[in-house]
C-alpha cells in the first residue's frame, strides 16, 4: 500500500511506503500537557500551547523513577505540579533547577510544542468563540506532529500511545471524533496510523508521564510569560534544549516547535538564538 504524506513540516510532498505491521513497532508512549486558557477575552492568556513529550518505551522506567524521586524530595504524595510545587516560592529555585536538570537526562526523549499566540493567529470565528473546537484543533496540530515524530524515529519508526491531560468542561468523546474526521476524511497528510488510536484523556494522577509533561510545559510558560528582552525566563527551558525535535539541518520552527501565529512571538525574544542554534 502506498500513501501520500507531506513529510516532516516544511517539506515538500514525498511518497512513502506504510509498515505491513505497524502494530508490532516499538512503541514510544506521549504524554501532553497545556499551558494558557482557550479564551479570547481581554482577561484571557495571550498563548494557549500544548507540548507532547515523547518518551521511547525503554526509558519509561527511567521515567518513574525521575517522577517518584521528586515526589519524595519535596514530600508530597500529590502528582507533580509545576505552578503548585515550584513556582509559588523564591526558595522553589532548586527544586526547578534540579526538576529541569533531571528530565533533561532522561535518554531518548522528544519534545514537541504548539504554540497559538491569540493576537496574530488567522482563524475564523468559530475558534475564537468555541473553546472546544479551539482545543480540538492545537491537538491536531500536536498530533500530526507526533505522528511524523513516530515514522521517523531515530533507529526506525514506532507507534505513539497518546496520553493527554484532561481538561475540565472538555468532553474527551467529542476530542475523538474530531480528531477521527480529520484521520479519516482526508484533512491531513500527516502519518495519524502512526499513532495508536484513539489517543486517550486522564487525569495526572493517572501516569507518571503526564506530571514530567507538566514539569517541560511549566518550563516553557515560564519563557513565554517572560519580557522579550529576559533571558533568565527561559533558564530552564535551554535545560532541555537538545530534546527539541530538529530538523535536518537543525531547525526548530515547524518541526519541534509549530507557531500557530507569528514566528516572532519567539524569535524576537532574547533567548531564540540560545534554543534555536
Amino acid at each position: 500500500m502506498t500513501d501520500i504524506e507531506a513529510g516532516p513540516p516544511g517539506d515538500p510532498p514525498g511518497r512513502y511506503r506504510t509498515p505491513a505491521r505497524i502494530g508490532s513497532l516499538d512503541r514510544v508512549e506521549v504524554y501532553v500537557d497545556e499551558f494558557g486558557d482557550r479564551g479570547f477575552t481581554t482577561r484571557s492568556s495571550p498563548f494557549f500551547a500544548m507540548t507532547a513529550v515523547m518518551v521511547p518505551v525503554e526509558s519509561v522506567p527511567y521515567m518513574k523513577v525521575i517522577a517518584a524521586g521528586l515526589r519524595a524530595q519535596i514530600r508530597t504524595d500529590k502528582p507533580l505540579h509545576w505552578v503548585e510545587h515550584f513556582t509559588p516560592k523564591p526558595k522553589h529555585a532548586a527544586r526547578r533547577a534540579l526538576a529541569a536538570s533531571l528530565v533533561a537526562g532522561i535518554p531518548g526523549v522528544t519534545t514537541i510544542y504548539v504554540i497559538a499566540d491569540k493576537a496574530t493567529m488567522i482563524a475564523g470565528e468559530h475558534l475564537r468563540h468555541d473553546q472546544d473546537a479551539f482545543y480540538n484543533y492545537v491537538t491536531k496540530l500536536l498530533l500530526e506532529r507526533v505522528a511524523f515524530a513516530a515514522k521517523h524515529w531515530p533507529r526506525g519508526p514506532r507507534l505513539a500511545l497518546a496520553r493527554l491531560s484532561s481538561i475540565k468542561g472538555t468532553r474527551d468523546v467529542d476530542s475523538v471524533e474530531y480528531l477521527e474526521a480529520v484521520r479519516d476524511r482526508g484533512r491531513t497528510d500527516a502519518p495519524m496510523e502512526f499513532i495508536k488510536w484513539p489517543p486517550t484523556w486522564h487525569g495526572p494522577e493517572r501516569y507518571d508521564g503526564l506530571q514530567i509533561a507538566d514539569i517541560y510545559m511549566g518550563m516553557m510558560g515560564a519563557a513565554l510569560t517572560g519580557d522579550d528582552g529576559d533571558l533568565g525566563c527561559a533558564t530552564h527551558l535551554l535545560t532541555h534544549r537538545h530534546q527539541i525535535r530538529r530538523g535536518p539541518a537543525g531547525q526548530v520552527i515547524g518541526w519541534g516547535i509549530k507557531v500557530y501565529g507569528d514566528p516572532l512571538v519567539l524569535t524576537r525574544r532574547a533567548w531564540w538564538p540560545a534554543l534555536s542554534s
